[in-house]
């Protein structure tokens, strides 16, 4: 049937540009063509991000790395071919094993001078003084086990009025997409999950998590390990007068009397005299390996102490070659370049003075405690 035959004619393509706003038909029509195209952004968007989450789910997407990982021409993720960039990624892990605190491995680093390699948004890798937040950082980012991690944030309208969208973490281990073995890995998956765990139970938040803590400074032998067998809830230390473990949760939250209270120095005493009778038969076997374990975390700080000197006698070295190369008759350029050379050799005699000191008082400890324990035996 003809559009004549009812009345009804079709819109030329310039009627539709040119629709009348000030009129219902108008309005009408335009209303839906903006209605359509909105479905149509819509639409295009929902099959981007279908692509982006099919791409993440074989662990394909490309996302940015953590220092230690680069990604080639190719595609391919490899670790950094800088060898001391991959030292200083395991050294980090190392020393969490042994410290068992990311503020122990923080202030560690800064006494010896070692900064840690951190990528910046192009990918490029710059050193930058240790903090808590960067050694947590690596020591939560999964990429370092081998995993490929997709969502480990999400959007969330801020409390404010503009109603803008801020990222936010999500808990701890959790994320949308998780690849494992996409990596080349820096430590075992394993291992990955349980430095979370430890992370985790550092945490002293016992109302929410339950969690032990870090063990504070004090006499207390057992502080943050002792659970009351009455209430069932953990025991606080109180120095007041003299060391003692005290079930005072319920008496902070509901007012009730305190549970109980016990002195330390008994409980410590008969807890450390079960130890000891415990690993006696191995006694030798212990002390041998924590003194092995020992060795290994200080030749590992002195290998990156030694990474280190010779990053900074490569720059000394680059920035003479520089000041050789420039005409001694510009000497805006020629001063500079001479500041910047001597600037590096400053750097690298303190370097070089801080670890011959370190490697004198190492020599002199070792003496000592060769003497102990000779003396022992």
């Amino acid at each position: 049937m003809r559009c004549t035959t009812i009345g009804l004619r079709p819109i030329p393509r310039r009627d539709v540009s040119e629709a009348d706003r000030g009129l219902p038909d108008g309005r009408l029509l335009l209303g839906l063509k903006g209605t359509i195209s909105e479905l149509e952004l819509h639409t295009i968007r929902g099959r981007l991000t279908a692509g982006l989450l099919s791409k993440a789910q074989r662990g394909e997407l490309a996302l940015q790395l953590p220092a230690g990982l680069v990604r080639d021409s190719s595609g391919v993720v490899t670790k950094d071919p800088n060898q001391e960039v991959q030292d200083r990624v395991v050294l980090v892990f190392d020393s969490f094993g042994q410290l068992r605190t990311a503020r122990k491995v923080a202030r560690a680093l800064r006494e010896r001078d070692l900064a840690l390699p951190r990528n910046d948004r192009h990918d490029e890798v710059y050193w930058a003084r240790p903090t808590v937040a960067a050694v947590t950082s690596m020591l939560k980012n999964p990429a370092y086990g081998g995993a490929f991690a997709y969502g480990r944030s999400r959007a969330r309208e801020a409390a404010l009025p503009t109603g803008r969208q801020t990222q936010v973490r999500r808990p701890d281990g959790a994320c949308r997409i998780m690849v494992r073995d996409r990596y080349p890995a820096y430590v075992s998956w394993a291992t990955h999950e349980k430095i979370q765990a430890m992370l985790r139970d550092n945490r002293a938040d016992y109302m929410h998590l339950q969690t032990r803590g870090v063990p504070r400074n004090g006499t207390a032998l057992l502080h943050g390990i002792t659970w009351c067998g009455e209430c069932g809830h953990k025991m606080m230390v109180r120095y007041k007068g003299a060391s003692h473990y005290v079930c005072n949760h319920l008496h902070r939250q509901q007012g009730v009397p305190v549970c109980q209270g016990l002195r330390a120095a008994r409980i410590d005493a008969r807890v450390a005299a079960a130890f000891l009778e415990a690993v006696k038969p191995a006694e030798m076997d212990a002390w041998s390996a924590a003194r092995s374990a020992e060795r290994q975390a200080g030749s590992a700080l002195r290998h990156a102490e030694a990474q280190q000197v010779e990053w900074l006698r490569y720059q000394a070295t680059l920035a003479e070659r520089q000041f050789n190369r420039v005409d001694p008759d510009n000497r805006l350029v020629a001063a500079e370049l001479e500041r910047r050379w001597e600037a590096a050799l400053v750097e690298l005699r303190r370097a070089e003075a801080a670890l011959a000191q370190r490697d004198g008082e190492a020599c002199d400890a070792g003496s000592v405690t060769l003497d102990g324990t000779c003396q022992r035996l």
